[in-house]
């Protein structure tokens, strides 16, 4: 069982979208997400009601879902990595690890309604690619 670990900034966006497509589309619950500023967390104790509706269109719920924090263990348990954020941000123990794939995908957090629906359909590509390469 291959387990992912989708990364961004403050888990109330990209990595959310990622783990619930992942998810959905393996009808497994091997993704998890989880962002790099703790900051996030105070300021988002639940997902922005924006990106609710967002993956609602595509008749995915995560509207029980959390924000929540990267931690070093996250890192060990998980085969694969994959990381939106640039590694300048990155802390250290995440830095260090060799299961990281970096997506270049911007953050939609300050974008219009329809440049976060740009952002959701990148990413179900890209999810979706990785799941068809799956063992």
């Amino acid at each position: 069982m291959v387990k992912i670990l989708f990364v961004c900034a403050g888990n109330v966006g990209r990595s959310q979208m990622a783990e619930a497509y992942y998810n959905h589309f393996t009808k497994t619950k091997n993704a998890f997400s989880a962002g790099i500023d703790p900051g996030m967390k105070q300021k988002y104790p639940s997902l922005p009601k924006e990106l609710i509706e967002l993956m609602k269109e595509e008749n995915i719920d995560i509207s029980n879902q959390k924000p929540k924090l990267l931690t070093k263990e996250m890192v060990k348990d998980y085969n694969k990595i994959y990381v939106f954020e640039d590694k300048e941000t990155y802390p250290g123990y995440l830095l260090n690890s060799d299961k990281i794939i970096i997506w270049k995908v911007k953050d939609p957090y300050t974008m219009s309604k329809d440049g976060r629906r740009v952002i959701r359909d990148i990413i179900k590509t890209k999810v979706l690619t990785i799941i068809h390469l799956l063992p």
